[in-house]
């Protein structure tokens, strides 16, 4: 009887064993586990749950580390979680939360309420927590797109705990319209430094870097002064048509450069949707240039040293460099001195170096000679930069007067009553002309003066004949005076001449002796 009672027993529970397995089965959806899955049937979130059993592998790390999940779709919106399988007590677990957008809904709205026994610890968009039920306000959504969220939560009991998921959203239409805008850009490039006269090549490039195209584009180039085109015009229009975005036109531009200094060219791009945009490129026109002057007596006299100053003046815009100033010596004088300066015959030759813009260089030389004449010299310069520039003094080297004087009487001897004259002849032997030649004669007790005449008239004072002075006595000229006399008494008069003029300061004085009876 005993043995009856323990048979009974022991199918009575392995009959409950089996009851207990088929009920917990039942709601068990293939090998999902710790998941909540939507029921179309009931309308209901069901947790699935299954016997944890200490002698299978599921409690080994690889159990745990394999990832769980369902999906559930409502509104047009479709929600997918994931979770790992297994967690320990007091472990964090996260959760990771697909929201996709099978159409165009706005309001959609999020929501989960935790089981007790688990702890919210963050979630990433943060979400609102009202006790244990978590909100996520996603808003639109377009269809296809999907929008990710991460849960991470605390274990605090053991057993199945299920976490369930809501979503609901409100299907709408969105109406799309494009906003863009063109944005112009442009750049001029053109040569930094030019001389007048030069032609100057310029590329303007005009570029949209908008999101759509600009529409009639133009470009405006205002000319400014020092720069002319060889239609005549201040003002020069390109039209360029349309620009798409991204896409750029270049154009080329050629002026001549008219006027020295800096001038800044300005461009001005326009098109009727867009802002207009500026660019300007800079040039400065400059010259490489010099001037040289040359200093220095207009007459000297025959051997004496001329002294020439020669300036050499940078009057350009920019440095002139390795230069050569020579100076060449006319035939007929030399060089007595050139500080600095190498010489070599006739020529005299100086370098500087550099000379800045609107600096000058003076250089000393000194010539003589001793032939009279008018002699031109001349000073050439030479640079680097290919500008040369001459210059030229005159100097008038004069000669030396030279008077000869002689007085011959035309009768001698004479008597008492009887009348004489007296020839004076000057003469220029030198290679100068002389000025204000000057003659005074003296005539002594026994002679009474009776006229003057000759070249330049004579006057009469007492027993003095003064001449008139004559200008110019030219070299190799001579000039003649007369003085007619009378003898007054017996005896030995000597007639005595003066000569006078510009070189001649201290007088010559002649005598001529004529015999009275």
């Amino acid at each position: 009887m005993r043995k009856q009672l323990g048979v009974l027993t022991s199918l009575l529970f392995f009959c409950a064993m089996a009851l207990c397995w088929v009920g917990c089965s039942s709601c068990f959806k293939g090998s999902d586990c710790n998941v909540c899955y939507y029921d179309a049937e009931s309308e209901c979130c069901n947790p699935c749950c299954e016997p944890i059993h200490p002698e299978r592998e599921c409690c080994g790390p690889a159990h745990r580390e394999r990832i769980v999940g369902n999906s559930i779709t409502c509104d047009g919106v479709q929600v997918i979680a994931r979770q790992p399988e297994l967690c320990l007590l007091g472990d964090q677990y996260c959760m990771d939360i697909e929201v996709w957008a099978q159409r165009d809904v706005c309001d959609a709205t999020l929501s989960t309420s935790l089981p007790e026994g688990v702890d919210f610890v963050k979630s990433d968009p943060p979400a609102f927590q009202d006790g244990g039920r978590l909100v996520w306000s996603i808003g639109h959504l377009k269809a296809g797109c999907c929008q990710k969220l991460k849960i991470c939560l605390r274990c605090e009991r053991e057993g199945c705990l299920e976490a369930c998921f809501c979503i609901s959203a409100t299907p709408v239409a969105f109406c799309t319209i494009v906003c863009a805008k063109p944005v112009l850009w442009c750049h001029k490039c053109g040569p930094e430094e030019a001389c007048p006269g030069d032609d100057l090549e310029y590329t303007i490039t005009v570029g949209n870097k908008g999101s759509c195209t600009a529409y009639d584009v133009r470009v405006v180039d205002n000319l400014p002064d020092g720069l002319e085109h060889c239609s005549g015009m201040n003002s020069l229009t390109f039209r360029l048509g349309d620009l798409p975005p991204c896409a750029t036109k270049t154009l080329s531009l050629m002026l001549k450069a008219t006027k020295r200094g800096k001038v800044r060219n300005a461009v001005i791009v326009t098109a009727c949707n867009a802002d207009e945009s500026h660019c300007e490129c800079e040039c400065v026109v400059c010259k490489y240039c010099c001037e040289v002057t040359k200093e220095g007596p207009k007459e000297v006299r025959v051997g004496q040293n001329a002294d020439y100053h020669i300036t050499v003046t940078n009057v350009g815009d920019r440095p002139i460099t390795d230069v050569y100033v020579t100076d060449f010596a006319p035939n007929g004088t030399s060089i007595v001195s050139a500080e600095g300066a190498n010489i070599s015959c006739n020529r005299a030759v100086w370098k500087v170096d550099e000379i800045k813009p609107g600096e000058d260089v003076t250089l000393p030389i000194s010539l003589t000679t001793c032939t009279p004449g008018y002699y031109c010299n001349r000073v050439s310069v030479t640079n680097a930069q290919g500008t040369c520039c001459h210059a030229e003094s005159f100097t008038r080297w004069k000669g030396t007067p030279a008077l000869h004087v002689c007085i011959t009487d035309m009768e001698d001897p004479i008597c008492v009553g009887d009348t004489t004259s007296y020839k004076i002849d000057v003469t220029n032997q030198g290679s100068e002309p002389d000025e204000n030649v000057r003659v005074t004669v003296r005539l002594p007790r026994e002679l009474v003066p009776v006229a003057g005449t000759g070249v330049t008239q004579g006057q009469i004072a007492g027993q003095t004949v003064t001449f008139v002075p004559y200008s110019p006595l030219s070299p190799r000229q001579k000039v003649e005076w007369r003085v007619d006399a009378r003898a007054k008494e017996r005896g030995d008069a000597r007639v005595k001449v003066e000569v006078m003029s510009d070189s001649i300061t201290t007088p010559i004085v002649q005598e001529e002796s004529t015999i009275v009876n």
